[in-house]
């Protein structure tokens, strides 16, 4: 879910956990290696809320809404390099909300269990995996951080 440059969006993670950049863009580079590339067309669902959540997604190029319908609220996302179901697939739930497609689109898209697998085959997974969420969270105002509680 991220915009943020490699270099910025680990430092925190690098210094507070002893790991260097070099082993989180080598860890990303592991884990986006093993996506399957999808392009989606404008108006696509990726999920509906309330679906199991079988599925991880990166977002590489276009952009995509989010939708709670329950709470009347949506958030754009217009940003490269974010993940999308993080959450829902480490829980193994069902997805919180819905994610369509708002232009031409390209995703890497994971499997849950072999994502989840990867998580646990790549030593510093779980924290790339981190940073990519707190720079993606970081870019978001508080009214839209509410979305995600």
């Amino acid at each position: 879910m991220i915009v943020m440059n490699q270099v910025s969006r680990c430092t925190y993670f690098c210094f507070a956990m002893e790991i260097t950049k070099d082993q989180l863009i080598d860890t990303e580079r592991k884990i986006l290696a093993s996506g399957i590339l999808i392009n989606y067309l404008p108006a696509e669902f990726l999920f509906r809320q309330g679906q199991k959540a079988e599925f991880v997604f990166y977002l590489k190029h276009g952009s995509l809404e989010m939708q709670w319908p329950e709470k009347g609220k949506e958030l754009q996302i217009n940003q490269q390099n974010v993940f999308i179901g993080l959450d829902e697939a480490f829980s193994r739930g069902r997805y919180t909300c819905t994610a369509m497609t708002t232009e031409l689109s390209e995703f890497l898209v994971f499997e849950r269990e072999y994502f989840l697998q990867l998580t646990q085959e790549f030593e510093h997974a779980v924290s790339y995996l981190e940073s990519m969420q707190v720079a993606f969270l970081s870019k978001l105002s508080p009214q839209e951080l509410g979305y995600f509680a």
